[in-house]
Formats: structure tokens, sequence, C-alpha cells
């Protein structure tokens, strides 16, 4: 260790003056002044995870890379100190729905079996899992190519309807939670979310990842419970916050996928695959969101979930205060990610809390009939029943109820729930600005 400090600190006095200023001064704490990452965090007023946020560019699936990556990308986070020989580990996927890994909705099967693979090499006390929203897990993992992934490297697999009660103690709408116990009754949890566009949060990533720590339909209930975009928002942090909570003592990872993503009408089948070339590693799904937003230029300030959690203080959202390692933003300066069609500004998001007026402002779902195959998810989903279906019949969706959650185009397997056009007293009032790629 002091040969290894010698050479930091030989390196920091030849080269310092090539680095920028807060991360000269990061440096020179560390080796020069011998302070901890928390004194430095606190000292300069960063969490401590946000002095290490990774960025690796990464083009296509190579097994061999991604692991090669990864494994530097956890060393540099700590990851093989801070983690207790056979330690407890869950590996939490996205498992929006049953989707290929072509469609870029999951988590892909190299990702995981890279992750399985390094964990193995601290412990072999692996469960791997999610919390889809209508088909059960099992079958789930093997449209998604992910079943076989977990067969051969001889993991566990995660009994979802098994539950603990968490809380937050310092809530805005929901205080307490149901979740799936075997989720946080471990000693650390790896988190794989995709990098994807999202019809009502805007923009999914780490964070709205652990809305699958709720079991299967009782997710769409929470829709019900905050029924507008800035009460989820809120809910989705109180949920975020009461998993801080109760894993405060222990060690979270986030490693998101943005090797291809969805851009548009995402987080599933209505979203359009992009690549952003991009591996993201933190122990902070808060600056992991907000560095992924900047990376594919969206506009932040329409990222409201993030934006909230940065004020609640639950991880940082300030992007001069986040440090990456790696690649840097500029090294993609030629990714740009469609954001979702009528995307709202925070006053309009202001202006949907008035429940009302909603109907008269916001399009709604409208079924795609030379699409729909009559399954039905969409109406098992809907949280307040607005949508409805007969036998061999077409969904119909009763207007004046539908709280334009969007669940029912999140879980259509075959993208046939399309965005009606916008009423024009919406357009007048809520004044949306166009999307465009930027």
């Amino acid at each position: 260790m002091f040969e290894k400090n010698m050479r930091f600190a030989y390196l920091v006095d030849f080269y310092g003056e090539l680095l920028d200023e807060n991360t000269r001064a990061i440096m020179m704490a560390y080796y020069d002044d011998d302070l901890s990452l928390a004194e430095i965090a606190s000292s300069i007023g960063i969490s401590r995870q946000g002095v290490r946020h990774i960025i690796k560019k990464c083009e296509d699936y190579d097994f061999d890379l991604i692991k090669s990556y990864l494994k530097e990308s956890l060393k540099e986070l700590n990851f093989y100190n801070d983690v207790k020989e056979n330690a407890k580990v869950f590996i939490k996927l996205n498992l929006v729905g049953p989707f290929p890994k072509e469609m870029a909705i999951t988590t892909h099967p190299v990702i995981l079996k890279a992750v399985i693979q390094l964990v193995k090499e601290k412990t072999n006390n692996i469960i791997v899992g999610d919390n889809p929203a209508v088909r059960d897990m099992t079958y789930t993992l093997k449209k998604c190519n992910l079943l076989d992934v977990i067969k051969e490297e001889n993991v566990s697999l995660m009994d979802g309807t098994i539950f603990e009660t968490i809380h937050n103690s310092n809530p805005i709408i929901h205080s307490s939670f149901e979740v799936s116990k075997q989720m946080i009754d471990v000693d650390v949890l790896i988190n794989l979310p995709k990098l994807k566009t999202h019809t009502l949060a805007y923009m999914t990533c780490a964070q709205k990842n652990f809305f699958g720590l709720i079991y299967g339909l009782n997710k769409s209930a929470w829709h019900t419970k905050a029924n507008n975009p800035l009460e989820f928002g809120n809910a989705i942090n109180d949920l975020y916050g009461a998993f801080l909570e109760c894993f405060k003592d222990k060690q979270l990872y986030h490693i998101c996928d943005g090797i291809i993503g969805l851009e548009g009408e995402g987080p599933s089948s209505g979203g359009t695959v992009k690549k952003a070339n991009c591996l993201l590693i933190s122990k902070d799904a808060v600056a992991l969101d907000r560095v992924a937003c900047e990376l594919v230029h969206l506009d932040y300030n329409k990222l409201f979930i993030n934006k909230i959690a940065n004020e609640r203080k639950y991880g940082n959202g300030d992007l001069e205060k986040i440090q990456i390692k790696g690649n840097q933003l500029s090294d993609f300066d030629d990714i740009h990610f469609q954001a979702p069609r009528d995307s709202l500004s925070h006053v309009g998001l202001k202006i949907l809390t008035i429940k009302p007026i909603r109907n008269l402002l916001l399009e709604r779902p409208k079924i795609n009939k030379a699409k729909c195959i009559k399954c039905g998810e969409c109406a098992k989903i809907c949280p307040p029943h607005a949508m409805s279906i007969k036998t061999k019949d077409f969904p119909k969706l009763k207007k004046n109820i539908c709280i334009r959650c969007w669940c029912c185009a999140e879980v259509c397997p075959q993208n046939a729930i399309d965005k009606s056009k916008r009423p024009f007293i919406g357009r007048l009032v809520l004044k949306t600005d166009k999307n465009k790629k930027r």
C-alpha cells in the first residue's frame, strides 16, 4: 500500500497541472492528506459514491471485454475489499416483461453472466431475480434469454412471494412498503438496470429499477395511490428512501447497460432500440441516472424523479459534484436519444396534480387493432380498471377514469398501445416543447 501511495503521489506531483481543479483537490486530499473517501466527500459537499462514478465505452456484447471492464470498475469501487467472503448477494434484474434481449428492454444475459462470475470470486451465495409485472418470473426469464445463464451458473432464483415491510422515516406520500424479502435480506445488492426512456417517468435507469421491489401486480396499486406524475415521483422516492434506510449498513452497486438501450416511448415494446455504447457503474443510483441523462443528451429538467431524489438527498444529482472516471461525457457527444413524445416540463407536471382537468389536457392510450392480439395483459395490470376486455374482443378504455400511468403500454407484448394526439386545449395549456434530437 505504501508503494502504491508513493507512486500515485509522484504522478499527482508530475501531472497535477493537467487535472481539473476538483479532481486535483480530491487526489491531493486522498494521497497527500491521507483523508478517507467519506472525509473528502464531506469536505467538498458530495456523496462518498460521488467521488467515483465510472463510464466504460463498450460497443457490443463481447463477454470477455465486458467482464474485464466490470472487474476493473468493481475494483475501483472497492468491491473486492468491501464484500466479505461468503456474503449473501442479490442480483436485481430488470424484468419488465417477457421480451428477447434484442429488444433492449430487460437485463442482457451477457451482463448477468459476467456479474455472476465476478461475484463468485468472493462468494457463491448468490440469488437472482426481479418482480415482473404480469408474468411469473421463470417464464419471463426464459423469454428474456436469462434462465439458461442462471442454470449454467448454478445460482438461486428468488421467491418474490415472501414479504417484509420496510419504512421511510421521512415520507412525502407513503411511509411503508411491502417488498420481496429476499431482495433486502442480503449483505450486498447489485442492481442491473437498462438505459431507457420512459413514457411516464421520462427516463428509467438505476433508481426506477427499485420499483421491482414490489411484487407483481401490487405495483399497479401504487399508481392508483399516486395517480399523477409528481405524486408518483415522490412515491418512488419514498420507496427508494425506505430501501436506503434498511440497507444503510450494506453494500450497494449499480451497473447500467447502455450498450443498446431504448429511446422514444420506452420502457417497453413502444420504445425504439438505440445504441448508447456505454456501461455505467456506480454506488449511487441518483448519480448514475444523472450522468446517463447527460450522456444521451436528454433534458435533465424533465427527469423529475431524479430531481426529487437530489432534493431529498437520496443521492448526488448535481453533475458538477459527480467525479467521473474512465471515459468522459465528451466521448459520447454523438449519442442523442429521442425523448418520449409530449414529455412534460415541471410546470406541466404541477398542473396535472389538479385531477379534474387532467382528462381535458392529456393524450390517452389508444388500441392499435392491427397489432393487438387480445391477450388482455393491459386490462390485467390497469390500476384504476379503466381498461377492460371481453373474450375474443379488443380492449376498451374508459377515458374518464384513465390516470395515464401507461402501465398498459409497458406490459403489452405487441406494442399495440399507442398515444392519441394530445387535445388542442392540452397543447395550449401545457405548451410542451417538441422533443427534438439535440
